[in-house]
């Protein structure tokens, strides 16, 4: 799912966007709304359209919050590749990273407290499919059209 290496050639995309922005939550709220627009135009069913905002929220957020603290003098770099029945998003944060396998399972009642791993979570359910680097400071996510 690597933006950077599929044949991107094959594939038509109605719609791209690429940049990047210093640490800042208006500016992730701004760009989820013009990814939705874009999205909205396809006329995604309203339950594709939820999933595909709580994944960009959550992905975007932890990029901002968790991976660059907040900082505004570090960045976040996106992709954006909509064709009409599937989105390619890729967000890169200048954090150090983290295991996003090794985190406990919100899930389970002796982690029901514990403040992290609910976006993880929720990232892997609504996504179609979903990955992170190595370094775990880069996440890439597909989400197909479900009708």
């Amino acid at each position: 799912m690597n933006l950077e290496s599929q044949n991107l050639e094959s594939q038509i995309w109605i719609w791209t966007k690429e940049g990047a922005f210093s640490s800042d939550m208006g500016t992730v709220h701004a760009l989820i709304e013009e990814v939705i627009g874009a999205v909205r135009a396809e006329h995604w069913t309203d339950r594709d359209m939820f999933a595909l905002e709580l994944t960009l929220e959550e992905t975007l957020t932890n990029a901002v919050k968790h991976g660059n603290h907040s900082d505004p003098g570090k960045r976040v770099c996106f992709a954006f590749k909509l064709c009409p029945d599937k989105i390619c998003v890729r967000i890169e944060d200048e954090g150090e990273g983290f295991d996003p396998y090794a985190l406990a399972d919100p899930r389970e009642p002796e982690n029901q407290m514990i403040p992290s791993g609910r976006g993880v979570l929720l990232i892997k359910h609504f996504a179609t499919s979903v990955k992170w680097n190595e370094q775990g400071n880069v996440v890439e996510f597909e989400k197909y059209r479900t009708s």
